[in-house]
């Protein structure tokens, strides 16, 4: 999809769950109904949280859903009606009207309500909810200026270098596969240990990094995984400049981990030597 790059880091799980339960209920396409009930799941994203206020509960939700569309046996992969695929062109139109460098849950929403088509809005009369009200009472929540912290921010104002945009994409992926509510420091860091084209993976093993014990932390969701990587990511871009870089590098990402309490308090954790990394990273990039 021409506009898959832009989407929200709870987008992207919104899409994910819409296809799963296609899958797991046998539903040949998915419509708009999975679109809906897929934002209600992304816990913590901004259409969850307006949702939430309608008194509709997700398994409830699920349960209308299964019995809305006829199941059919050996459905691997389900397509999607037109119905769903107008919803995120709407989407995406929206999130561009309103000036956002990603199109987050809330857009998807607005998407859904901008057309009578789909089967949502018979999800939605179950709580006696019209799209003319849930659409309003988006935008009153965006107008407040509520919106979703998104890594397309961070895309949209930093010139990244390969590295560090791979590795941005696989702490994403790595939430994303693992169904996080954010991306946190601990995705960042396993991601960072994984990238073996530049040189934080090996600087992170010569400094004592625990790998198997902090991908375990984050598979077990971990409470310290999921502090916000928002200062480290403005911390890297200074390190960028003081560095004289055009590019923000995966190094420089590492070194703000470095220099970040709660990025110090992470690597100690999983038996990184600080100051040893700090070292190898800034005798590097002079």
């Amino acid at each position: 999809m021409a506009q898959q790059h832009r989407y929200s880091h709870h987008s992207r799980r919104a899409l994910q769950h819409a296809r799963h339960l296609a899958t797991e209920y046998g539903h040949a396409d998915q419509d708009t109904a999975h679109l809906l009930v897929g934002v209600m799941m992304s816990e913590g994203s901004l259409g969850a949280k307006v949702l939430e206020i309608y008194d509709f509960p997700v398994p409830v939700a699920r349960v209308y859903l299964k019995r809305l569309i006829t199941p059919q046996e050996g459905i691997s992969y389900p397509g999607r009606t037109d119905s769903f695929t107008k919803s995120l062109e709407l989407a995406a139109d929206e999130a561009e009207s309103l000036g956002s460098h990603y199109i987050g849950t809330e857009h998807m929403l607005l998407g859904i309500t901008r057309t009578n088509l789909g089967n949502a809005i018979d999800l939605l009369k179950l709580v006696d909810m019209t799209p003319d009200q849930l659409r309003r009472r988006l935008r009153h929540v965006i107008s407040d200026g509520h919106a979703e912290w998104s890594l397309e921010t961070i895309r949209a104002n930093a010139r990244l270098s390969e590295l560090s945009r791979r590795v941005l994409n696989a702490a994403e992926q790595l939430a994303i596969k693992l169904d996080h509510p954010v991306i946190g420091i601990g995705h960042l860091l396993v991601a960072l240990s994984n990238e073996r084209r530049g040189v934080t993976s090996g600087f992170l093993k010569q400094s004592g990094l625990d790998a198997e014990r902090l991908k375990a932390d984050v598979s077990a969701q971990d409470r310290m995984v999921f502090v916000s990587l928002e200062s480290v990511l403005e911390e890297a871009i200074n390190q960028a400049g003081k560095y004289g870089s055009h590019y923000l590098g995966a190094d420089h990402i590492l070194l703000a981990l470095t220099l970040k309490d709660e990025g110090t308090n992470l690597l100690v954790r999983y038996d990184v030597s600080v100051d040893k990394v700090r070292r190898l990273l800034q005798k590097q990039l002079k």
